[in-house]
């Protein structure tokens, strides 16, 4: 009873305190940027006078009193800070303009407003968006059709080579597909990793969109970078619909990808049973080899597909011989990772070759296994314990996950090297390095988790130094490391 007396007192106090702040909150004059967001037309005339400036200043992010008031459809507070020179095409830290941010909460009045006004409609701010790609992305129809009749371009691309249409492709949003095409979207248009419209809505199942394509003549085996066609694509990510779509349209069956998977390694590592027998009858391979020497049977065992497996074998499947460092790792074979390592075998190798994909090193291999020798023996060798996958795990978390607690606390010690904390974005990346004090360590930068780059040095004080990308680019899907220089 003692102890609930206390949490009570405990959550007075605490409701005390957030009632007296709310008090003073509203009691307390309205700065420039809430003054805009609520459309007080007076105080942004107090405060207008008072300061010339006042218009285009900005708050912490960098967003001035125009994008609040853009945000929220503040029309009449729109008018006035544009009467006292608002820039209307003013970025934030994140680069967004005042158009940017109506367009983001699906303000078309705001959005039509600053376009009358005579706002740039195909400004590039954060990874490279216009606000064409944000309106695609969110499915905002008519905000569409008004960026658009302003001259807005279908076909511009994000830092990834993204155009909107390839955004609304991936959320499936067919209309707002068809409208971008419609008014000049190029329905061929390719990512920096080579995927086209059809592509992205083939990977994420998104049957209506993938349709539609079709109907307009969409390339029907476009090849990304890796080598995948939608119907690979669809066929991994186990989407019957599109599937049937994209083989009824004369998708080539017999498509071998870059890691050398086949549609049979792909069926197998989605349980796609009735497509393991089309494609047999088709005549491919039972026991095809992909790069890392797994047949289709290896698959649906790793996936734990055991209807599948038995179906294959049924057939006449067999096991790969699987000569890769990473499957010597899971298999705690230490003589073979020895032997394999002795002999340069790559300690970075990706397993390109897994369906679906999630980018394992020899290191999460022998993690997932809990080989502490084996785990041992690749640090040494010079693998790196802080190599994460697309889920971002390192091999350490791997370990936990399978309850591995040994082969963890290995990895943790290693993992105890220079590490990156606190990391920040307010136009630039940033963030903090901590470790032994006195190391210098190099920092690395990668859009793929293959190819690193060195793109700075820092020198530990006090066991921590501070980091700034100069770069000012943040790709969505860039990773950074650090590694202390010996």
């Amino acid at each position: 009873m003692r102890k609930f007396t206390k949490i009570t007192g405990g959550l007075f106090g605490f409701f005390i305190a957030a009632s007296a702040s709310l008090h003073a909150q509203e009691s307390r004059p309205l700065d420039i940027w809430s003054a805009a967001a609520k459309g007080d037309i007076d105080r942004l005339n107090t405060l207008l006078a008072e300061d010339d400036e006042a218009a285009n200043a900005g708050d912490k992010d960098g967003n001035s009193p125009l994008h609040h008031a853009a945000w929220n459809s503040q029309i009449a507070a729109m008018q006035l800070l544009l009467d006292h020179d608002a820039d209307i095409n003013l970025q934030s830290d994140q680069l967004w303009t005042p158009l940017h941010w109506a367009t983001r909460n699906g303000r078309a009045q705001s959005v039509k407003w600053l376009l009358d006004s005579g706002a740039k409609v195909d400004v590039p701010a954060h990874l490279g968006q216009t606000a064409l790609h944000i309106a695609a992305e969110q499915n905002y129809r008519v905000t569409l059709a008004l960026l658009l009749a302003a001259g807005a371009d279908p076909n511009a691309n994000d830092i990834n080579d993204q155009t909107p249409v390839h955004l609304a492709a991936l959320d499936g949003y067919t209309v707002t597909v068809t409208q971008l095409l419609d008014n000049g979207g190029d329905i061929e248009a390719k990512t920096s990793w080579g995927a086209t419209p059809l592509s992205a809505a083939a990977a994420r199942g998104r049957t209506s969109t993938v349709a539609a394509l079709l109907l307009r003549k969409a390339e029907v085996d476009p090849k990304t970078d890796a080598g995948w066609t939608p119907l690979f694509a669809a066929v991994v990510g186990k989407y019957k619909g599109p599937a049937q779509f994209l083989r009824n349209s004369g998708a080539d069956l017999h498509i071998v990808t870059e890691a050398g998977n086949t549609l049979l390694h792909a069926a197998a590592s989605s349980g796609m049973d009735e497509w393991i027998v089309e494609l047999l009858d088709a005549g491919l391979g039972i026991n095809a080899e992909d790069d890392g020497g797994r047949t289709p049977l290896d698959h649906a065992h790793e996936n734990l597909w055991t209807k599948t497996a038995e179906l294959l074998l049924a057939k006449g499947a067999t096991p790969g011989p699987k000569p890769t460092l990473h499957h010597a790792a899971i298999s705690g074979d230490l003589p073979k990772v020895r032997q394999l390592t002795a002999a340069g075998a790559d300690l970075a190798k990706r397993d390109d070759w897994h369906l679906p994909s999630r980018n394992w090193t020899p290191l999460h291999y022998a993690a997932a296994s809990g080989d502490v020798a084996v785990v041992d023996t690749l640090i040494r060798a010079g693998a790196d314990p802080r190599a994460v996958d697309y889920s971002g795990w390192t091999p350490m978390i791997v370990a936990l996950a399978k309850r591995h607690t040994e082969a963890a606390n290995v990895l943790k010690k290693w993992q105890s090297l220079p590490g990156i904390v606190s990391v920040n974005h307010d136009g630039q990346m940033n963030f903090e390095v901590i470790g032994v004090d006195g190391t210098q360590c190099d920092i690395e930068a990668s859009v793929d988790l293959k190819k690193w780059s060195r793109i700075g040095q820092v020198t530990l004080e006090n066991g921590r130094a501070s980091f700034l990308d100069a770069r000012r680019i943040w790709l969505p899907h860039c990773f950074y490391r650090v590694k202390a220089v010996e």
